[in-house]
C-alpha cells in the first residue's frame, strides 16, 4: 500500500522507523514525520501539502516522494519534515470541515468546536520540534489554486520586503515556478508562520488548480517533483525552464459584509489585469478601483466576512521582471 492509500484509510498511516539509506524516521503527529539523515549535513527542509483537503495534486506529489524514500529509490541527505495538513478534509474531499486551516497559524481559533483548530496546533508543535532539533529551514508548502492561473505554477513568498536573492530565484526557476508574489509577513499561513517563528525561508507553491484525487494532475508538475527530489537528496537542481516573473502585493481586498460584490467573472484566472480606474469590488459604500498595472490573485467572493477576498499585485520594478 502506498502512502496516499494509507493516509486516506486513517490516521494510523506510518512510515518505517528507518529508511534504506540509513535515515531515521519519527512520527510527530498523524501524517507528519521528521526524518534525520544518516549523516547530518545540508540545509534542513520542510515540505507540506494538503493544508486544504481539495488540493490533491500536491498531496500526490509528496506521497510519491515519500514512497520513493521508503523503496530506497531516493536517499535523504538533509534533515526533512514531511507534513500532510488537513487529513480529515482530504478524506472528505472538502477544502476544510469548519475553518480554513491556513488561516489558523497566527493565533486565530476558528469557530467554536472547530475540527481544524487541534490540527493547526499539532502542525505548529511539529514545526517547532523540527526547528528545535535542526534550526532554520527552507519550507515549501504545496497548494493548488481554486481558479486557473495565467501562470499555472506560481509561488508566494511571505516576509519578503526586498527582492529575492539570485539563489532563491534559481530555486524557484528550477521548480518550474513561472511567477512569484512577494507578500507581507503578517499572513496567518503555515509558510508565513515558519519564517516568523523559526527563521529561514518559506514559499507557498500554487501548482495548477483544485482537482479530485486520481485525475492525474500530479504528472503535470514533474519539474516541481524533480526539484523536490534534488533538494531532499542534496543533488544539483534540475535545469530551469525560465526565470519567474516577480510581483509585489499592492493591497488586499477584505470582505466586510455579505453585501460584498466582486466585479470579476467566476472563471477569470489568477493574475487577471484591469484597466486603470476600473471597479474591482464593492462592499456597501466601500469601493476598490484599479490602479495602474494592478492584477488580482486569489479572488474569492465566497469567503466569510472579515477574510481576504483577493490580493492585488503589480509587477515588481526592482526585480528582473
Amino acid at each position: 500500500m502506498g502512502l496516499l492509500s494509507a493516509l486516506l484509510a486513517g490516521d494510523e498511516a506510518d512510515l518505517p522507523p528507518s529508511l534504506p539509506c540509513g535515515a531515521t524516521v519519527e512520527k510527530l503527529a498523524a501524517g507528519v514525520w521528521m526524518i534525520a539523515p544518516a549523516q547530518l549535513g545540508g540545509r534542513p527542509l520542510v515540505i507540506s501539502a494538503g493544508i486544504h483537503g481539495d488540493e490533491t495534486a500536491p498531496v500526490e506529489v509528496l506521497c510519491e516522494l515519500a514512497d520513493a524514500l521508503v523503496r530506497g529509490e531516493l536517499c535523504v541527505r538533509v534533515p526533512l519534515l514531511l507534513a500532510f495538513g488537513n487529513l480529515a478534509a482530504l478524506r472528505a474531499g472538502r477544502r476544510y470541515l469548519d475553518d480554513d486551516l491556513n488561516r489558523l497559524f497566527a493565533g486565530a481559533t476558528g469557530a467554536p468546536g472547530s475540527r481544524e483548530r487541534p490540527r493547526a496546533q499539532a502542525l505548529l508543535a511539529a514545526r517547532a520540534a523540527f526547528a528545535d532539533r535542526f534550526g532554520a529551514a527552507l519550507h515549501l508548502d504545496l497548494h493548488s489554486a481554486i481558479r486557473a492561473s495565467i501562470y499555472e505554477c506560481f509561488a508566494v513568498a511571505p516576509s519578503r520586503g526586498a527582492c529575492l536573492t539570485p539563489e532563491l530565484h534559481a530555486l524557484l526557476a528550477a521548480c518550474g515556478i513561472e511567477a512569484v508574489m512577494l507578500a507581507g509577513d503578517a499572513a496567518p499561513t503555515f509558510s508565513a508562520l515558519s519564517v516568523r517563528a523559526h527563521g529561514g525561508e518559506a514559499f507557498t507553491f500554487e501548482l495548477g488548480r483544485v482537482r479530485k484525487l486520481g485525475e492525474g494532475a500530479a504528472t503535470e508538475f514533474e519539474a516541481t517533483a524533480a526539484c523536490l527530489r534534488a533538494l531532499v537528496s542534496a543533488a544539483p537542481l534540475p535545469p530551469a525552464r525560465a526565470t519567474p516573473i516577480t510581483f509585489r502585493v499592492s493591497r488586499e481586498i477584505i470582505k466586510a459584509s455579505d453585501a460584498f460584490r466582486l466585479n470579476l467573472p467566476p472563471d477569470a484566472p489568477n493574475f487577471t489585469g484591469f484597466a486603470p480606474g476600473a471597479l474591482i469590488a464593492e462592499d456597501g459604500d466601500a469601493r476598490w478601483m484599479a490602479g495602474a498595472g494592478e492584477r488580482i490573485v486569489f479572488p474569492n467572493p465566497g469567503v466569510k466576512p472579515g477574510l481576504r477576498a483577493g490580493v492585488l499585485v503589480v509587477a515588481d520594478s526592482a526585480s528582473d521582471s
